[in-house]
């Protein structure tokens, strides 16, 4: 357990309208290789670049076990919620839609990270 130092100050609860989202996006390809992850990852990301309110991105794959994930951080939800409900999400989804051996989960996380 862990003893709080009165030294230290309590940070304020962050604002959630001003409050970063991350977003994490495991999906199974097994037979997935290094160049053809290389060429999802392009594409992915040229389109990505377009998405209004996505800050950052980055694509992770295990090579070894097939499990593969894409990270994205959002200005907000608000930017997130807009993409969950476009065209552009599922058009995406179909960049990697050949290697995809399962169905996808998908984590949402607030990053309270202090950037001051």
């Amino acid at each position: 357990m862990w003893d709080h130092d009165p030294t230290m100050t309590d940070p304020e609860t962050p604002d959630p309208a001003a409050t970063r989202i991350v977003s994490f996006i495991e999906w199974p390809a097994p037979g997935l290789s290094i160049d053809d992850a290389r060429r999802v990852a392009a594409e992915t990301g040229r389109a990505f670049r377009r998405i209004p309110g996505l800050v950052d991105y980055r694509f992770f794959g295990d090579f070894e076990t097939g499990r593969h994930v894409y990270l994205q951080v959002w200005e907000s939800q608000a930017a997130l919620d807009a993409y969950m409900a476009s065209e552009s999400m599922f058009r995406i989804r179909e960049i990697a839609a050949r290697f995809v051996g399962g169905a996808p989960t998908r984590r949402i996380f607030v990053d309270y990270t202090d950037e001051a």
